[in-house]
C-alpha cells in the first residue's frame, strides 16, 4: 500500500510538468524574453555611443534631450462660464379694450410698422357720441343760467342758493362731458409706441370686452437677454461686466455689457436673474435663444502656463524649470499650487514666479535633474 501511494504522487507530480502551460505563463515568458532582448540593445546602443565618441564622430551633447522653453510673465487670467438665455422685448405688449363695444374697424395687419399714436383700431361709439351731444346742449343752458344768476347776485339780486346751484349744475355738466368724452377716446385703440403689428386677434363686427387681447405689438428698440444662474455664482458678476453673446440661431456673436445683477434667488429653481444688454438689429427677434459667456473669474496679474506642461504624481502637480548647474542646462522639479483652469491654461497659486524659465517642448523625455539641450 505504501509503494502504491509512492507511485500514484509521482505520477501527480509528472502529470503536473508535462501539462500545458497556462496564457499567463506564455506572456510572463514572452515579458522575459523583450526585456532581454531590449537590455541587450541598450547595451548595443550604449557600446556604439562610447565607441563613437572616442573616434571623435559626436559629442556627449549631441545624446541630450531637445526642448524649448519660455519666460514665464504676469498676465490677464480670466475663468468663464456660459450660461442659456433667451431674447425679450420690454416693447412686446398686447394691446386690449378699455370698454366693451362692437369693432367697426381694424385698421392695421399683421407684419405692419405703425408709428407712436397711430390708430390701429376702432370700436362702436354712437351711444357715446349721442351723450355727448345731449351733454353739451344741456351744459350749454347751464351756461346761460349761470352767467345770469351770476351777473344778478354781483348786483345783490337772488339769493345766494340761487347762483350755487347754478354754478353747480354748470361744473356737474362740464365734468360728466369730460368724462364722456374720455370714454368716447377709449373706444380708439392706438399704437403706444412704434413698432410691428405681430398680430391681430380680432375682426370687424366682433364683441370685445375689456382685458380681452386682440393686437399684438413688437418693438425691436429695446430689447435685452434674460438668464437665469444658478445661485453659486451670486456675487460673481457686477453691473457693466463684459458679456461674450452667442446666438446659435443665426450664427452670430456680438459684445455687449450686463444691464442688471438680480439680488432675489428664486426658491423653485435656485437661481437669480441676469440682464444683459444687445444692440438694436433686425435678425434678433423676441424669444431667441442667446448664450452668454461671463467670466465669473478675473485676475490682471495671474502666473498662467499651458495645462499640458503640469505633471502629478504622489507629492503633488509640478512643472520642469530650466536651470543651470555647473555650467550646464538641466530641467529642475518645481512643485506647485494650482488654482483655476480656463481652456487650456490654469493659473498657478504658488511655487513659480515671474520671470522662471519653464521647458515646454521635450518634457516627456526628461527627468529631474537631466541636463538638456535648449533649442529654437
Amino acid at each position: 500500500m505504501q509503494k502504491l501511494g509512492y507511485i500514484t504522487l509521482f505520477l501527480a507530480l509528472a502529470f503536473t510538468a508535462c501539462a500545458p502551460e497556462t496564457d499567463n505563463d506564455k506572456k510572463l515568458a514572452e515579458y522575459e524574453t523583450a526585456k532581454s532582448e531590449l537590455e541587450a540593445q541598450k547595451a548595443k546602443v550604449h557600446e556604439l555611443k562610447m565607441e563613437l565618441q572616442e573616434a571623435g564622430l559626436i559629442q556627449e551633447s549631441d545624446n541630450l534631450s531637445l526642448v524649448t522653453t519660455f519666460v514665464l510673465k504676469q498676465e490677464v487670467f480670466e475663468h468663464t462660464i456660459d450660461v442659456r438665455g433667451s431674447v425679450q422685448s420690454r416693447g412686446n405688449i398686447t394691446l386690449s379694450p378699455e370698454s366693451p363695444g362692437q369693432v367697426t374697424e381694424v385698421k392695421v395687419k399683421e407684419g405692419d410698422n405703425v408709428k407712436k399714436g397711430q390708430v390701429l383700431a376702432i370700436q362702436d361709439s354712437e351711444v357715446l357720441k349721442n351723450s355727448i351731444a345731449e351733454l353739451r346742449t344741456s351744459l350749454d343752458l347751464a351756461n346761460t343760467m349761470y352767467e345770469r344768476q351770476k351777473k344778478l347776485w354781483d348786483k345783490n339780486i337772488g339769493t345766494e342758493v340761487q347762483y350755487l346751484e347754478a354754478k353747480n349744475r354748470k361744473e356737474s355738466l362740464e365734468r360728466k362731458l369730460a368724462t364722456t368724452q374720455s370714454q368716447l377716446d377709449k373706444t380708439i385703440i392706438k399704437a403706444p409706441f412704434s413698432g410691428a403689428i405681430d398680430l391681430v386677434n380680432v375682426r370687424v363686427g366682433e364683441m370685445v370686452q375689456p382685458g380681452q387681447p386682440i393686437i399684438r405689438l413688437v418693438s425691436l428698440e429695446n430689447m435685452y437677454i434674460k438668464a437665469d444662474v444658478s445661485e453659486s455664482y451670486i456675487g460673481k458678476f457686477r453691473q457693466g461686466q463684459k458679456v461674450e453673446v452667442y446666438f446659435p440661431s443665426i450664427e452670430r456673436e456680438v459684445t455687449s455689457k450686463v444691464s442688471a445683477v438680480g439680488q432675489v434667488i428664486e426658491p423653485n429653481n435656485r437661481t437669480f436673474e441676469l440682464e444683459v444688454q444687445i444692440p438694436s438689429n433686425g435678425h434678433i427677434k423676441p424669444n431667441m435663444i442667446a448664450v452668454l459667456s461671463l467670466a465669473d473669474y478675473s485676475s490682471n496679474d495671474a502666473l498662467a502656463i499651458p495645462t499640458n506642461l503640469i505633471f502629478t504624481d504622489s507629492k503633488g502637480a509640478f512643472v520642469y524649470l530650466l536651470k543651470k548647474s555647473d555650467n550646464k542646462d538641466v530641467a529642475m522639479r518645481a512643485d506647485i499650487t494650482l488654482g483655476i483652469t480656463s481652456g487650456t491654461k490654469t493659473e498657478v497659486l504658488s511655487g513659480l514666479k515671474q520671470g522662471d524659465v519653464v521647458i515646454e517642448k521635450g518634457i516627456y523625455d526628461i527627468a529631474n535633474g537631466a541636463q538638456v539641450k535648449v533649442v529654437e
